[in-house]
């Protein structure tokens, strides 16, 4: 489940503004666990996982536009253990023409577990 705070969003009518964030709070489930993708007995949340989760902030930080991932360049900090929760916050740092740039940063209840940038553009 993943719930969304989003602030000054932007619409069909606005363009995305920079400073525009979303925050996102996912739980940790197994199907999001290294585990299961292959890497058996490491039951925390796997790095490709996580980076869809600031992808999905990014999207969402975006508004109503169709909006493409074009990079995703995140460094995951900690592992955060089955059962955790994880917010993300995406932040639009740059909007130019169709590409829009979102920092990324992610805590789970114990630290900081993900940052980086996010690039998404129109199509």
């Amino acid at each position: 489940m993943i719930a969304l705070s989003v602030t000054a969003p932007p619409s069909d009518s606005m363009p995305v503004k920079i400073g525009h964030s979303v925050e996102t709070v996912t739980e940790v489930t197994e199907r999001l666990s290294a585990e299961v993708l292959g890497n058996p007995g490491v039951n925390v949340l796997a790095t490709p996982m996580l980076a869809d989760l600031c992808d999905t902030a990014a999207d969402q930080v975006c508004g109503e536009g169709v909006t493409k991932c074009m990079r995703i360049n995140i460094r995951h900090l900690a592992a955060t253990a089955i059962g955790d929760e994880v917010h993300i916050i995406a932040e639009v740092i740059s909007f130019t023409g169709m590409l829009v740039v979102c920092r990324v940063v992610g805590w789970d209840s114990k630290r900081k577990v993900v940052s980086g940038h996010v690039s998404r553009v129109f199509i």
